[in-house]
């Protein structure tokens, strides 16, 4: 056995549709579920405000309850500027009996960073901070214990902030008695955002999930009617596992790009954006430090994106070829064993095997290094703040709180990152599986046309073939100028070698395929006038292979057809000899069937075949192999059902074994895709030409 080569494994594919033809192809799924969508999207921009007020909160609680932020000020300096005392006046918090003047928390605040700088380089502030409090606050108390401390007026007391640490912890709280109180309402308004965003977010992942899961049920339901809608020419150039995968892993893909992009990416460009506007509306020196590592966080996340990509496409070609050796092993496995080729097969899954194994050791190298990366940049960054924020923060052009926020946004500013760049693949899968979908969606070449003229009913069953034409592959014709008639009631059997075109004639019959030239007749009509399904309805086929579905043995007769009653169905199993069968399940005919019928022989499965084709009672009966998988016994039994049968009904017969169709009214001789002989099985053995040659050769093959 040649070593297994994993390149034809996978299915190579190159974009050919643009992304505007495909985004508006798929829309028609997206817009059923538009509100839910733009609800998503507004819960995501909900939850992502909730998320980024949380450390704006922190900063609320550290600058105006736990950091004593009030400066004092020199009067003297301050009006020699009187633009800045108009400005200010009515902020100044003035101690009464004394000189001192305070700007308070919330001045300082309001005034922002650069103002405060301004003050402070013309003298007017100094960088030590004070704390104001209210006396009725319980602060009189600890002012009058220490005199030496304060500066009070019975409206407020100032203490310095190095003098704080003077004071014991129970002479801090009576102090900061109000500070308490509002870090507990503080408190209570981060739980409340905090769960407010927990319910936001619940709520924008489950109503995500609800419309992709609409959205994937409504494109796989498109997907099947469309593959079930079908001729079979489609599915004979189409693999059936590359047609089962559209239906299943590509939908899948395009579930998880939905929730990737609006679950996910979105958040994480609005936490982005957020945090950046943020960041600069709070100190904008600071934040455009910050924001010059932007260059090179976005270069490690395009490398990783493309590294990626190669890796990730890299490994699912090693895992499909282990699959398929795998499948193909253990389908020929006799074969593998009959010619001692285990080893040599084993030889070379090991050499699959470890090219998969160094795959996927380059696609962890790749996520191995840009974690790294990510992390570094940002430990970089979070320096910079530190140092650089440190320093306004010692000299008060920047409030302690501010500082600390910065820190807090900059660790949730590369957690978005760091998903775009992995979610990078899941998108790029999910195109490659949306042009898939969309070149089998918008395949309508090969379908069915269903719809046909409103005509009588078929009852007589008169079947009629003139000159008709037909191939496959072009310039290969199967069929050659055929013509024969069946008249109402009469059996037909149809002879040749394999490859004559015995098949072929079914598939024209039932218009599974079209004749290139000709013309085909049920009751004097042109099948092609025929709506399909009146068509269909009209023939009971029963073909060499079984088709069998879960279900009961019931489901598998009825096949979900209402018109068959109880009595037709008794009747079928009757005729089909397939009571017998029954008889001895323990289900009986409501027996269920699974993993393909297996607990039938391939005879039972035949007789079943053939109860479902006679159940309908249909005016034609089309039996291709229908005895070949059936014992001897069984075969006589069937013989014997079907001339009681087919006096009504006509009966179209193929059948390698000539002795099963010797009683048949008209028999037809195929010859490389030609009628060479036709009549009855007098005349044909009388004749002495090909059916005669091979009725003797099957005569000398059963001696």
């Amino acid at each position: 056995m040649p070593p297994f080569d994993s390149v034809h494994i996978e299915e190579h594919h190159q974009t050919t549709v643009g992304f505007g033809r495909l985004l508006g192809y798929f829309l028609r799924f997206f817009r059923p579920r538009r509100t839910v969508i733009a609800a998503t999207l507004v819960l995501a921009v909900c939850a992502t405000a909730a998320e980024l007020t949380l450390p704006y909160l922190m900063r609320t609680g550290i600058d105006r309850y736990i950091v004593p932020t009030a400066m004092g000020v020199d009067m003297a300096r301050l009006r020699q500027h009187p633009d800045l005392m108009a400005e200010f006046e009515a902020d100044l918090i003035r101690v009464d009996g004394t000189d001192a003047v305070f700007l308070g928390s919330a001045a300082l605040r309001r005034t922002g960073s650069a103002r405060v700088q301004q003050l402070q380089a013309l003298g007017v502030c100094a960088a030590e901070r004070y704390y104001i409090a209210a006396p009725s606050t319980g602060a009189a108390e600890v002012a009058q214990a220490h005199p030496d401390f304060f500066v009070t007026d019975g409206r407020v007391a100032v203490i310095a902030q190095a003098d704080m640490a003077r004071l014991s912890s129970a002479e801090l709280l009576q102090l900061r008695r109000a500070d308490v109180s509002g870090l507990a309402r503080l408190s209570a308004m981060f739980l409340a955002v905090l769960l407010t965003g927990f319910v936001l977010n619940a709520a924008q992942i489950f109503w995500v999930e609800h419309a992709s899961q609409h959205i994937m049920h409504d494109v796989r339901q498109t997907v099947f009617q469309h593959l079930i809608s079908r001729q079979l020419r489609f599915f004979t150039a189409s693999p059936v596992g590359r047609l089962v995968t559209r239906a299943t892993n590509d939908v899948q893909n395009l579930h998880e790009m939905f929730n990737a992009l609006f679950a996910g990416m979105l958040k994480d460009l609005l936490m982005i954006v957020g945090i950046l506007a943020v960041l600069l509306t709070l100190d904008v020196r600071l934040g455009l430090a910050c924001c010059a590592v932007l260059p090179v966080v976005l270069l490690a996340t395009v490398l990783f994106s493309t590294f990626s990509r190669r890796a990730f496409r890299e490994v699912r070609i090693k895992i499909a070829a282990i699959n398929a050796m795998i499948q193909e092993s253990i389908a020929g496995l006799a074969v593998l064993k009959v010619f001692c080729r285990e080893h040599e097969h084993d030889r070379d899954f090991q050499r699959l095997n470890y090219e998969n194994y160094q795959a996927n050791m380059r696609q962890t190298t790749v996520f191995a290094l840009f974690s790294p990366v990510i992390d570094l940049t940002q430990l970089c960054v979070m320096g910079i703040i530190v140092w650089y924020g440190g320093m306004r923060t010692l000299d008060g052009a920047m409030s302690l709180g501010t500082l600390v926020i910065f820190l807090y946004y900059m660790r949730m500013f590369f957690r978005p990152i760091q998903d775009i760049a992995e979610k990078y693949n899941i998108i790029q899968s999910a195109f490659a599986s949306l042009e898939r979908l969309y070149l089998l969606l918008e395949d309508s070449g090969s379908g069915e046309q269903y719809a046909g003229e409103s005509l009588p009913a078929v009852t007589g069953g008169a079947v009629s073939f003139r000159n008709v034409w037909f191939a496959y592959n072009e310039d290969e014709p199967v069929l050659r100028d055929v013509s024969f008639d069946a008249a109402p009631g009469q059996t037909l059997a149809i002879v040749g070698v394999t490859g004559s075109g015995k098949t072929t004639l079914i598939n024209l019959l039932e218009r599974f395929y079209e004749p290139q030239q000709g013309s085909i007749f049920l009751d004097g009509v042109d099948i092609r006038r025929l709506d399909v399904s009146q068509l269909r309805r009209s023939m009971g086929l029963v073909l060499q292979d079984v088709g069998m579905f879960s279900g009961s043995i019931r489901e598998n007769i009825v096949l979900g057809n209402p018109g068959i009653s109880e009595q037709q169905l008794q009747q079928a199993l009757s005729i089909s000899n397939l009571a017998k069968v029954v008889a001895r399940l323990p289900g009986g005919i409501d027996e269920p069937l699974m993993d393909g019928a297996r607990m039938l022989s391939a005879g039972e499965r035949q007789l079943l075949a053939f109860a479902r084709a006679v159940a309908a009672d249909p005016p034609v009966l089309v039996l291709d192999e229908a005895t070949a998988n059936i014992d001897p016994l069984t075969e006589d039994l069937i013989q014997t059902a079907l001339k009681n049968i087919t006096t009504r009904r006509t009966s179209i017969i193929i059948a390698h074994r000539l002795s099963t169709i010797r009683h048949a009214d008209k028999i037809i001789v195929l010859h490389r895709g030609a009628v060479c002989e036709q009549g009855t099985h007098a005349e044909l053995m009388a004749l002495q030409g090909m059916y005669y040659r091979m009725s003797q050769l099957q005569y000398l093959a059963g001696s």
